[in-house]
């Protein structure tokens, strides 16, 4: 089985970086021509070392189809040496450093992506011996609280929902993780707290038995090395930033006749110049970006602009802005439809985003976790208003036009008033008060949630849940039925309530969060699904009112009235709810649109956001810090 779940987990590694490559933009560019060389800084890192590491008493043999590297390769190679590198080191461990937009995080989709390549065209018996690499990223690792192979098993239960089945589950990833069938990519130590860096280096020393690169700032390194954070055999390399002719050669190559201003930039990079746009153009993620403004005539001219080449950091502003220039600008030859949203209107929304990710340290925008930046008073406020209204209108409905007509007007209020009041608590608690769960994860259902209906805490749950709708519906029976109508028997009431409570509790712990915040599902199909979850279980809410609350064959009023106010219920539990109170105080404010989800969806669309799991992440950690610097209130 264990072969069968490692080619399973390349497979999903696969298209997990071919879609990344597509969000990037890279699937069908030829990649910048990155190269690296070995790295210069004081890390206590030797060649020595990491072709030959007496150091531990376990020797890496090459993968299976290449060949042990010596001394002279760690010297400098291209971006396809860095396969031979991660494959051929003897000590198993390579660190990959690079400034911000260096091409650390495209360097690392590459190499694992030919690093499967190669695996897919090995034999059965040589396949199994080679691992299979998978990017983790570091910020979520508290070397503190836990061992590295119980949080890569974590994160991989998280990421690849398959590894989650009854016939896999935790005990055999860890198994797997531990004989060495899977290497890792480990993303941003630099985004690790400074605190932690030398202990996740300290961790990532005792391992024996896994292959692994780490990418990371230079300096960061270079600081957590100074505070005791040494990683002994590893080869470390560092990316070398393209020089101003390698620039204009690849700029050349895919651009076509080039347009007056294009030729303009070639000159430029090639005439020896050192001014501020020069000196830009020789990182990679700035190369990219002024890739992307061919045919762009006039914003390219305005980068040529004088004042603009002055200032390397002049050129690199012009450059992230454009990203936004580029996605939600008109095209004043373009006929069609404009964009759904103006540039004024992207950068205003999306700054203030990425102002408040920025304020609580964050790159990940979890549209489930977005309660936070709303305090639960005014949660509590909106949710108690808004069904209070709707349950006093719907009620009030009811009775005027149902049988109860002469119900007196302050009895919908009242209970309107009681409605709003239990779901602000449900919004608060989101529904798990019952089960003791923590968890802000959007709901799915998963059959494998039902066994926490056999605590003791969800057993006693049911029976006070069956208890009060016992008493309810014989409260029903004694002071609002009608003379000569069918009452049901107390054993009747018993099992309807019993039923209807098991409905209930099946519906709320196969809705249940089940960690899997890091799934493959997009943020439009978790959000879906956490809303349906909400409407299955209104729906129980509903059904129970119907056969607690009327007797005999229910009036299509009572019907109403009671799917109203079960899906109502049913909704505030949601975390759908929770992100939507707040998108309607973020465009009271003026930061957000309404339909915040579509705005989101059509930012991915235009590549300026993009997808991991139901996470968003700017394009660029450059772009948003440079949009919360603009939008930070003053």
């Amino acid at each position: 089985m264990a072969d069968r779940v490692v080619d399973r987990l390349a497979d999903d590694v696969r298209g997990g970086v071919g879609s990344e490559l597509e969000q990037r933009g890279l699937r069908l560019l030829p990649p910048i021509p990155l190269r690296w060389k070995w790295s210069t800084r004081s890390l206590g890192a030797s060649r020595e070392a990491a072709v030959n590491p007496t150091w531990s008493a376990r020797r890496e043999a090459p993968l299976s189809g290449m060949n042990e590297i010596g001394l002279g390769e760690l010297d400098s190679g291209t971006l396809a040496d860095l396969l031979q590198v991660y494959g051929g080191v003897a000590s198993g461990r390579v660190v990959l450093l690079g400034n911000a937009g260096a091409g650390k995080t495209s360097a690392a989709l590459h190499l694992v992506l030919s690093a499967l390549n190669h695996r897919s065209l090995l034999d059965p018996t040589d396949r199994a011996r080679t691992p299979v690499p998978v990017i983790l990223g570091l910020h979520g690792w508290n070397p503190g609280h836990q061992d590295f192979l119980s949080w890569a098993t974590s994160e991989l239960l998280r990421t690849y929902s398959f590894l989650r089945s009854k016939e896999i589950g935790p005990e055999v990833v860890r198994e797997l993780l531990a004989a060495g069938r899977v290497a890792f990519v480990l993303d941003s130590l630099d985004a690790v707290p400074p605190q932690l860096r030398p202990a996740v280096l300290q961790k990532l020393n005792a391992l024996t038995a896994q292959r692994f690169v780490l990418l990371s700032r230079g300096d960061e390194m270079g600081d957590a090395a100074a505070r005791r954070g040494l990683l002994f055999g590893a080869a470390t390399l560092e990316l070398m930033p393209p020089t101003a002719a390698q620039a204009a050669d690849y700029l050349e190559s895919f651009a076509g006749p080039p347009t007056t201003t294009w030729k303009r930039l070639l000159q430029r990079l090639r005439g020896g110049s050192r001014d501020g746009l020069v000196k830009a153009l020789e990182n990679p993620l700035m190369l990219s970006l002024v890739r992307d403004l061919h045919g762009h005539e006039d914003r390219l001219g305005e980068l040529l602009d004088p004042g603009r080449r002055r200032s390397r950091r002049a050129a690199e502003e012009y450059l992230l802005d454009s990203i936004l220039l580029n996605a939600y600008g008109q095209d004043p030859d373009d006929d069609s439809s404009p964009p759904s949203y103006t540039v004024d209107q992207a950068r205003r929304w999306l700054g203030r985003l990425a102002w408040r990710l920025d304020a609580t340290g964050d790159r990940d925008l979890a549209w489930w976790r977005v309660y936070r930046w709303l305090p639960f008073s005014e949660q509590l406020a909106m949710t108690f208003a808004i069904s209070a209204a709707i349950g006093t209108i719907v009620l009030g409905l009811f009775l005027k036009f149902g049988d109860e007509a002469t119900t007196p007007i302050g009895t919908p209020i009242l209970i309107g008033l009681l409605f709003g009041m239990t779901t602000g608590l449900l919004t608060h608690q989101g529904g798990d008060l019952m089960f003791g769960s923590t968890s802000d994860e959007p709901r799915a259902w998963t059959f494998n949630r039902l066994r926490s209906l056999a605590t003791p805490n969800a057993i006693l749950v049911w029976l006070m849940l069956a208890a009060a709708e016992i008493v309810l519906t014989r409260l029903r029976i004694t002071y609002a039925s009608k003379p000569g109508e069918d009452v049901p028997s107390p054993s009747h009431t018993l099992v309807t309530a019993g039923l209807f409570t098991l409905a209930l509790m099946l519906a709320y712990a196969g809705t249940r969060p089940s960690g899997t915040d890091r799934s493959t599902a997009g943020p439009w199909t978790s959000w879906k699904r956490d809303l349906g979850c909400g409407f299955l279980v209104g729906a129980v809410f509903a059904l129970g009112g119907i056969l607690i609350l009327t007797t005999g064959v229910p009036s299509p009023g009572a019907i109403a009235f009671n799917l109203a106010f079960g899906l109502g219920l049913g909704v505030t539990v949601t975390r759908v709810w929770r992100a939507l109170l707040v998108f309607v105080w973020l465009r009271r404010k003026g930061d957000a649109p309404l339909r915040m989800m579509r705005f989101l969806e059509d930012a991915r669309a235009k590549h300026v956001l993009r997808t991991v799991g139901p996470r968003y992440q700017f394009r660029h950690a450059r772009l948003q810090d440079r949009l919360a610097v603009q939008a930070a209130p003053e």
